[in-house]
């Protein structure tokens, strides 16, 4: 399995259990999350994911690229009582973790 895809699977269990301990180990000190909406630092994303998110619900992962430096990932998601929405990610990743973590969203 792909660290990307340990990562969204962690994030998704996070979510559900209000608990950001799981993803802590795939993420730097300084990992920065950016989406459309906004960028997150380590600890806003921790404490997002800990809050279950917005409420968020990941589906469908599909690693389309990863090696040791970067990942490239499509899913699902539905977050809150929006509409489903598709989402591309890029992650960098640093010494086996991720370090930034760009998102990229369209409706779908």
């Amino acid at each position: 399995m792909s660290s990307a895809t340990e990562f969204l699977q962690a994030g998704q269990e996070g979510f559900g259990k209000k608990s950001s301990s799981g993803v802590e180990k795939f993420i730097t000190d300084d990992f920065v999350m950016t989406t459309p909406v906004m960028p997150r630092s380590r600890q806003e994303f921790l404490d997002w994911v800990a809050a279950g998110g917005s409420p968020t619900s990941i589906s469908d992962i599909e690693v389309i690229y990863e090696n040791d430096d970067i990942a490239v990932v499509y899913h699902g998601l539905q977050s809150g009582n929006a509409i489903g929405t598709k989402v591309m990610c890029c992650g960098s990743k640093r010494d086996g973790k991720f370090y930034a973590w760009r998102v990229a969203m369209a409706a779908s």
